[in-house]
Parts: structure tokens; C-alpha cells; sequence
């Protein structure tokens, strides 16, 4: 599976964005104790959730390998017509080590 820096970038935000919804809930709940003290759970799912519902669901379905890429690949590779730049290499392992340390 290839991640965009599109998608890295999406990542960063959603889970910055979820923790300080997460830390922002806990003290109104502190505050007010409604949750605890009527002993009701409630959950609700933002649109942007729903959104990475799909996505995940998507990549679930999604070959987990893609014949027609690695065929493109090893051709370019055997003539070769494959090559990247060194700072192509950075960014990715860059991106990489961030999602890693998220997830």
C-alpha cells in the first residue's frame, strides 16, 4: 500500500485534532460530572470520522497486492529506467518514521 504525503497529512491532523477534542471532553466532564453521575454513555461520529470510516473500509477491500504495479516496477527496474532521488528517499522514510510514532 503507497501513503501520500496527501494522506500523512490527513493523518497528522486527525489525530491532533482528536486529542484535544478527547482532552477538552474530559474536563467538561469533570466539571459537570453529567457522565458519571447519570450513567449514561453516549457516542457520537463526527462527518470527518465517517470519512475514515470509508477510507479504512476501502483499504481493507483493496488487493494486497497490486500485480499490474509490480510488473510496471520490475520492468522499469530490469531496463533501467527506475530511479529516485535521494530526497525523494528522505521524504518518505521521514513521513514514515511520523506515522509510525502516531500509530
Amino acid at each position: 500500500m503507497i501513503i501520500s504525503n496527501h494522506q500523512i497529512n490527513n493523518l497528522l491532523k486527525a489525530y491532533s485534532k482528536e486529542g484535544i477534542r478527547s482532552n477538552n471532553l474530559d474536563k467538561a466532564q469533570a466539571k459537570t460530572g453529567t457522565a458519571k453521575s447519570l450513567g449514561i454513555d453516549r457516542t457520537q461520529v463526527s462527518e470527518e470520522a465517517r470519512g475514515f470510516q470509508v477510507a479504512l473500509k476501502a483499504a481493507q477491500d483493496a488487493p494486497e497486492v497490486r500485480e499490474g504495479k509490480v510488473a510496471e516496477l520490475r520492468e522499469a527496474i530490469r531496463t533501467g529506467n527506475y530511479s529516485l532521488t535521494g530526497g525523494e528517499i528522505a521524504e518518505k522514510m521521514i513521513a514514515r518514521a511520523l506515522v509510525d510514532k502516531l500509530v
